[in-house]
């Protein structure tokens, strides 16, 4: 396969919008719900038994209980509070403009300008519908559509294989 040619510009796209937001959780967020994952909200219910089990005041023994009842709400439904947080922040609905060149990719909108280098990107993983790109101990995702042809082309080959 040979490479598109690095030294084109390629633009586009994408509206920060429900459909982005859940697509953006899916494929790039830790989903895996081992015992670490209920780590937090464990230590809470062992805590207010403890209380509890001591007779001290009530009042703490039962907060305490609420809190861990929280957690793991907090566990179920991350997936919605994520995306219910990003469509009530001031970037929700706006347009972001992206642009995949020689020297990296450069997101815009009205809020932000980012700008990712290649040498700075120290990992580019696909999934089905786009790319979790690693940049400076930061995650980033980017989805596939309204990328065209040449743009997708030249992300995967930058892709890190996996080792």
């Amino acid at each position: 396969m040979t490479d598109p040619e690095i030294n084109s510009e390629h633009s586009s796209y994408y509206i920060l919008n429900r459909e982005y937001f859940s697509e953006c959780y899916d494929e790039s967020a830790n989903t895996s719900t081992s015992l670490s994952t209920y780590r937090l909200a464990l230590f809470l219910i062992i805590t207010a038994s403890a209380l509890f089990a001591v007779e001290s005041e009530p009042y703490i023994a039962w907060f305490v209980l609420c809190l861990s009842g929280v957690e793991l709400l907090s566990i179920r439904y991350k997936r919605s509070w994520w995306i219910a947080r990003q469509m009530l922040s001031r970037a929700a609905g706006t347009k972001v403009n992206i642009r995949v060149d020689d020297q990296g990719i450069f997101t815009e909108s009205r809020n932000l300008q980012q700008s990712m280098f290649w040498n700075d990107i120290s990992e580019i993983k696909c999934t089905p519908k786009g790319f979790v790109i690693c940049h400076e101990g930061n995650t980033r995702y980017l989805s596939k559509s309204g990328l065209d042809d040449q743009t997708l082309c030249l992300l995967s080959n930058k892709e890190t294989p996996l080792g």
